[in-house]
């Protein structure tokens, strides 16, 4: 039975192999968690090179997590944001 594709969430793909070996590469060993890994402040020093010093960098699993927090940066706690009903 063919499944129809389409254009919903990235949740419904596989990950790139190459992501997931760097993923099966990280999961060695044990290191802290909660942001004080090398992993988490390598990610951080990228984003620095890129964007300067004066940032913030939230890490979240899901499009979603990442949707709240950027809608929430942008509007003030009395404003809204107004989306299709196809928005998730």
């Amino acid at each position: 039975m063919s499944q129809k594709k389409g254009f919903a969430s990235d949740n419904y793909s596989g990950v790139d192999p190459a992501i997931m070996d760097a993923i099966i590469k990280a999961n060695q060993g044990h290191v802290p968690s909660y942001g004080n890994d090398v992993y988490t402040k390598k990610a951080i020093k990228v984003f620095e090179e890129h964007f300067g010093n004066d940032i913030e960098v939230y890490f979240v699993f899901l499009g979603t997590g990442a949707n709240v927090l950027g809608l929430k940066a942008i509007t003030k706690s009395f404003q809204t944001a107004i989306c299709a009903d196809t928005a998730h």
